[in-house]
């Protein structure tokens, strides 16, 4: 592991005992080694550091390298969880509170963290706003689309092509009459028709498209927008 650095106790040969490393720019200092062992060119440790993380590392004496294992997986996946849904309330909130939260370390909070960015768990951090009040209102649809499946590929490139364009800001396969649901965004109603007559409806293999303007937005993402006051339904199909 090329993001793997130990140091060790070396007696009368090299890696005897390991007293801490960097893992994934955390260092970690080792409290106690629970069972060490050797196996052809390889010596074993599995450790225990003083943040209560269990982990094996190995040493190959032929390579020269360590490797790490990370253990008790499970109690990992679930703090990874934990902090997951703190930033999905609230993307502000700092590695310190978040360690408080969940009984860890601000260092292991921001590596998880990290590594949640790295392998696209965590795909951005979004901020709900609420554009009326910020005086730039904004039409936006949801658009059912009928569409004929491709052979080998079904749905899939068909919703490429859809989400593609800039307009489109969602786009979900359904279940039910229409396969797919596009929400669409545009600073007028006539911008939001033109992308579906002039663009949507024309790709090869969409059979249908019916359009439903957003008159006003009550609830986003868990947070109130506006209160419940009464709201004409203008149905509009294109």
């Amino acid at each position: 592991m090329n993001n793997l650095k130990v140091s060790c106790y070396s007696g009368q040969s090299y890696a005897e005992r390991p007293k801490s490393f960097i893992w994934e720019g955390v260092e970690y200092e080792v409290e106690k080694i629970e069972k060490e062992w050797r196996e052809p060119q390889e010596r074993h440790f599995r450790v225990r550091t003083k943040d209560n993380k269990l982990c094996q590392l190995c040493y190959n004496e032929s390579q020269d390298k360590w490797s790490l294992t990370e253990l008790v997986r499970s109690k990992t996946m679930t703090k990874v969880k934990e902090i997951l849904k703190i930033l999905e309330n609230d993307a502000r909130t700092t590695p310190q509170k978040i360690a408080t939260m969940t009984d860890t370390t601000p260092a292991e909070v921001t590596r998880l963290i990290k590594k949640a960015e790295k392998d696209g768990t965590i795909l951005k951090y979004k901020t709900v706003i609420n554009w009326e009040k910020a005086g730039d209102e904004q039409v936006r649809a949801l658009i059912e689309v009928r569409v004929a499946p491709q052979r080998d590929v079904g749905f899939d490139a068909l919703a490429e092509r859809i989400y593609r364009f800039p307009e489109a800001r969602s786009v979900y396969l359904l279940s039910g009459t229409y396969d797919l649901l596009v929400l669409v965004t545009g600073k007028t109603m006539q911008e939001v028709a033109e992308f579906v007559t002039q663009k949507l409806a024309l790709i090869e293999g969409v059979q249908g498209t019916t359009t439903h303007f957003l008159l006003k937005r009550y609830k986003e993402d868990g947070e109130i927008l506006a209160g419940g006051e009464e709201t004409k339904r203008q149905p509009v199909i294109l």
